[in-house]
């Protein structure tokens, strides 16, 4: 009678056990294959918004501000498009431009709280997006902003640089995007390829209730330029870069004060309109950034502070060590 030859129990589990450890080992690889490429992307996009920087200089004779604004100080004083709105035509997004009309505009209106707006800033633009950020841009745009009016906005990754302080109103900005600035490249004494121009950010995801991508409002007469008072509080915003299409400072600006990934908690004021947000991202050990000269470099979350505040400022006559 012929033996039947097959595995036996032991023998199986063996080769479960074997496969088990070659998935084990290969996963990670996969992983970092994976964010390898999403980085890559990431840094094509950060290329591409420093280049439409310098077209946007090229055509105009000026960097763009961090927003547009109307009115005057009080209760007129309202703020309208921002960097990336007004670089649209210089990132192939001319079809998105078109349909933001001066007639759009309500001097009255926040831009993220203008209805008009929303068939144009509704749209995701992958430029805007870096695909390692854990929260979705399109769970964002579907999230409703407000209850009373339900505004869909889409997000963006990218937001520009104040430089260290946080007031960046056009007197006291120390970075190249303020309230209502157009600065000119000339005005960047420190150097182009020493002075930061766009930063990472990682998106809100309108959920207060969460840890990873929120910051402290502070009501009232506080100043985020102190970020000490900020990191007692518990967090309670979480609508940072959630609106592309522009309005007030923590959509469309980033602080230099700090190192990328900083542990301390963002913050954001009332007072100046301001803000004091880190660069961000979800890539491992910093953050890209992209410089006035179009140039794009990946900054550590090691780089000294001083060094990290010496990169922020346009003129301020100081030298960036090592990074």
């Amino acid at each position: 009678m012929a033996t039947k030859k097959g595995f036996t129990l032991v023998e199986l589990l063996v080769v479960i056990a074997i496969i088990g450890i070659l998935v084990a080992l290969l996963l990670p690889a996969v992983q970092a294959a994976r964010e390898s490429a999403r980085r890559s992307q990431c840094t094509n996009n950060v290329r591409q918004m420093g280049l439409a920087l310098q077209m946007y200089h090229d055509t105009h004779k000026h960097f763009p501000p961090g927003h547009d604004e109307t009115g005057v100080d009080g209760p007129s004083y309202r703020h309208q498009l921002s960097w990336l709105t007004l670089c649209l035509p210089f990132l192939e997004e001319r079809a998105i431009a078109d349909m933001i009309t001066p007639d759009l505009i309500d001097p009255a209106t926040n831009a993220h709280t203008n209805v008009k707006l929303v068939e144009a800033g509704r749209n995701v633009i992958p430029t805007f997006t870096c695909p390692s950020d854990p929260i979705s841009p399109y769970e964002v745009a579907g999230v409703p902003r407000d209850s009373a009016q339900t505004l869909y906005f889409a997000p963006t990754n990218y937001l520009g640089n104040q430089g260290i302080v946080c007031e960046c109103r056009t007197k006291v900005c120390s970075g190249i995007f303020g309230h209502d600035t157009k600065f000119k490249m000339s005005q960047i004494t420190d150097g182009t390829s020493h002075t930061i121009a766009v930063g990472e950010s990682l998106k809100g995801d309108l959920d207060p209730s969460t840890l990873t991508d929120n910051y402290i409002y502070l009501a009232g007469s506080g100043n985020a330029n102190d970020i000490s008072t900020c990191v007692g509080g518990d967090p309670n915003t979480a609508d940072r870069a959630t609106v592309w299409i522009g309005g007030q400072p923590h959509l469309n600006m980033f602080s230099t004060s700090r190192p990328p990934n900083d542990p301390r908690t963002d913050c954001k004021a009332p007072s100046n309109g301001c803000t004091n947000f880190a660069a961000r991202s979800a890539h491992p050990g910093g953050a890209m950034l992209a410089f006035a000269d179009g140039s794009v470099r990946f900054v550590s979350d090691s780089i000294d502070e001083t060094t990290m505040q010496a990169l922020g400022t346009r003129a301020a006559g100081d030298i960036p060590g090592d990074y």
